[in-house]
């Protein structure tokens, strides 16, 4: 067999079909506008209390559902602000 006797067609030509890059940039944007709303609830969510204040009131809310809890709470707080109770 020669060279000349061998057909090898026609290199395909890639296109993107229509609508792609468009489907592409929505999916993206859609993607990372629930990241951006996935980070805002796992930061809304975890609020730890900063001050003394703060840890005091943390305790009388969880009072009535964890009593010894609240009161190491309140201790360590009540320790924090330099009343030894």
């Amino acid at each position: 067999m020669t060279s000349a006797s061998m057909t090898f067609g026609r290199p395909a030509r890639l296109t993107v079909p229509r609508g792609a890059v468009w489907f592409a940039a929505a999916a993206g944007a859609v993607i990372s506008a629930l990241r951006r709303l996935d980070q805002w609830q796992l930061k809304v969510s975890r609020q730890e209390p900063q001050t003394a204040e703060e840890v005091l009131a943390w305790a009388s809310r969880i009072q009535s559902s964890d009593p010894g809890f609240a009161a190491d709470l309140r201790s360590a707080a009540l320790r924090s602000m330099g009343k030894n109770d």
